[in-house]
């Protein structure tokens, strides 16, 4: 009788602890958001120290709200910084989204947003653009701060534009990307100082993301990289011409080709990551990837199963973007496969693709993929598309899953 009541204590007392344990562990997930700083301010907001600081305020309240706890800022990208900095340039005013004044002064807005986001227990992290760094809704690449002093770093295409036009589509049909070139050592080494100047500054980051650190979509009729520099080095080292190749006439040579371009990317993502390691162990590395893996390859040489397997990240964010569920669970399935046990992976939704603002209408679907696949947190694009209604959905309790 005494076992008995003994084995009923210890079961009340096991299911209390579970009971007052799940929200801290549900907390602990990651609950993520992306947020470009400044969307919907305007230029004399973004001028005035003071209001820059209220607007970020706000805009972290709101997330704090829909019950988020990860933040990955877009600190840097078109070139730009939005913080002082001694390795690249300052977003300008003149910009959208910019922080700095003609000179290249500004305020620092990184810090703001680490010093606020303090204040409320929420995570961010810096998300930066690893080779897209130009979009020509700002101009020629003379008016790059890149490309206007480094043009040999642009990717080019084979007739030797460097402008991506296969990923222009929607608002965006007439705005070209441009890439700078993986295999080039220089950009590589940019790269480093840049994440360098990052971590030794910013210590207060709890982490760092690449995205755009892929090769730009590439079709049979606009494949790249043929930069000189690239068509040099990669004869150097296997004594073809790529220049010559193609999938269909040389597959064993064009294979070749490829696979050397995904080793171009795969070093970065290890030589990025060594900096970060070497200067702040605890800093979680992520990166937003596409989901299936064999495509990766074939169009983008984005290898992250093998960056998976090798630890040069912690976590990956597949962007599971579409509004077709049933593609979308096939996805995170498929990824859930793929990814060493020991990479966390946060899904992340396109807002719109699964949430009507018009109708206020939610396909919570979405929210139990993480649940449903042992997934370890979740990641939605982009702040921006956090209504208030919305808000109020994702706030209710294990409302994310």
């Amino acid at each position: 009788m005494k076992i008995k009541l003994i084995k009923d204590i210890f079961r009340i007392l096991l299911f209390t602890f579970a009971f007052l344990l799940l929200p801290s562990l549900l907390f602990a997930q990651t609950k993520a958001v992306w947020v470009r700083p400044f969307v919907g301010a305007n230029e004399a907001t973004r001028k005035d120290a003071a209001q820059g600081r209220d607007f970020i305020r706000r805009e972290l309240e709101k997330i704090k709200r829909a019950n988020l706890n990860t933040i990955y800022l877009e600190v840097f990208w078109d070139g730009y910084t939005i913080y002082p900095t001694l390795v690249a340039e300052q977003r300008p005013f003149a910009i959208e989204y910019g922080t700095a004044d003609a000179s290249g002064k500004g305020w620092n807005a990184l810090q703001v947003y680490l010093d606020e986001a303090a204040k409320l227990d929420i995570k961010i992290h810096a998300w930066i653009h690893v080779f897209h760094q130009w979009n020509t809704n700002l101009g020629g690449l003379k008016n790059s701060p890149i490309f206007s002093k480094h043009p040999d770093w642009a990717m080019l295409d084979k007739s030797g534009s460097p402008l991506v036009k296969v990923e222009a589509e929607g608002a965006n049909r007439d705005i070209y990307k441009v890439f700078m070139s993986p295999s080039n050592k220089e950009t590589k080494k940019y790269l480093r100082r840049v994440v360098g100047e990052l971590a030794d500054d910013y210590p207060r980051l709890a982490g760092i993301q690449w995205d755009y650190i892929r090769y730009p979509l590439q079709t049979g009729e606009a494949p790249f990289d043929y930069n000189p520099l690239t068509l040099a080095q990669f004869q150097r080292e296997t004594k073809l011409d790529a220049a010559k190749l193609s999938a269909k006439d040389t597959p064993q040579q064009w294979k070749i080709w490829q696979d050397w371009k995904t080793r171009q990317v795969t070093e970065t993502v290890e030589e990025l990551g060594a900096v970060v390691r070497q200067k702040r162990p605890k800093w979680e590395i992520s990166a937003a990837v596409f989901a299936n893996i064999e495509e990766n390859l074939r169009l983008k040489q984005q290898d992250w199963k093998d960056w998976a397997n090798k630890g040069y990240i912690d976590a990956l964010l597949p962007m599971l973007y579409s509004t077709d569920y049933a593609r979308v669970e096939s996805w995170a399935r498929d990824f859930r496969r793929d990814v060493s046990p020991k990479t966390k992976i946060y899904p992340a939704f396109f807002i719109g693709h699964f949430y009507d603002a018009k109708q206020r209408k939610l396909d919570d679907r979405y929210l139990r993929i993480t649940e449903k696949y042992k997934f370890d947190g979740v990641g939605f694009f982009a702040a921006q598309s956090l209504t208030d209604d919305l808000i109020e959905k994702l706030a209710k309790e294990n409302s994310i899953k």
